[in-house]
């Protein structure tokens, strides 16, 4: 899927240039694996069906019903929109 747009600094320079400067180093790497896993999924019930059973891949409800939330760490997630099978408003966000 095409990432369309990134809200999280940290997010958007290690998607360009690969900098993880801006995000706290015991999550890079796995918020590597879920960006990349959602770059090569063709679509959402492609990456839906690939990830991790940790990810914990789910939409969210209420005034977010149309986001997905897929689990980082304890209380840390990336959130997204998926619109014609791309990624608008990539997000990583601290729960608590």
């Amino acid at each position: 899927m095409t990432i369309r747009s990134i809200r999280h600094r940290g997010l958007r320079e290690l998607f360009e240039h690969d900098s993880s400067r801006r995000l706290k180093q015991d999550l890079v790497e796995r918020v590597r694996g879920i960006v990349t896993a959602l770059v090569l999924a063709e679509n959402m019930e492609g990456f839906v069906r690939e990830a991790a059973p940790g990810w914990r891949v789910h939409r969210l409800s209420g005034g977010r019903r149309n986001e997905w939330s897929v689990s980082v760490s304890a209380n840390w997630r990336i959130t997204f929109d998926e619109r014609d099978d791309g990624i608008e408003r990539l997000n990583l966000e601290d729960y608590h």
